[in-house]
């Protein structure tokens, strides 16, 4: 995470543009403390834990492309869920003589598309 953009103030001391006025505390165990310490390598605690998490939040937010790429998956899942259940209607109505294969393909392949969907965000 780069530094918040700075300006020049009074004096030509730098101002920051948008200044971190929100504290946030918590406490940590002593081997939490060193843990961090050593993770940190030399820079402060707080600066480093405060990247981290902005770290892990960009990296779970999904970005433009991601977005669009998942509205793809799930409009080709949906017509893979349509066409089985036109063969499902097809074999239920006698047009295609159903095979236990056939049945028990369906059906995990319909398994496996609701915990497709049930996975994606």
């Amino acid at each position: 995470a780069e530094p918040a953009p700075r300006m020049r103030g009074a004096g030509g001391r730098p101002v920051a543009v948008e200044p971190r006025t929100r504290r946030v505390s918590m406490s940590l165990t002593e081997a939490e403390h060193r843990a961090w310490t050593e993770a940190a390598g030399g820079q402060r605690v707080s600066v480093w834990a405060r990247e981290r998490l902005q770290e892990q939040l960009e990296a779970s937010t999904p970005g433009v492309g991601e977005v669009q790429e998942l509205a793809r998956i799930r409009a080709d899942l949906a017509r893979v869920g349509s066409n089985l259940n036109q063969l499902m209607r097809a074999v239920n109505q006698g047009q295609v003589v159903p095979t236990p294969q056939l049945h028990e393909a369906v059906q995990a392949l319909a398994r496996e598309l609701g915990a497709l969907r049930r996975a994606l965000p």
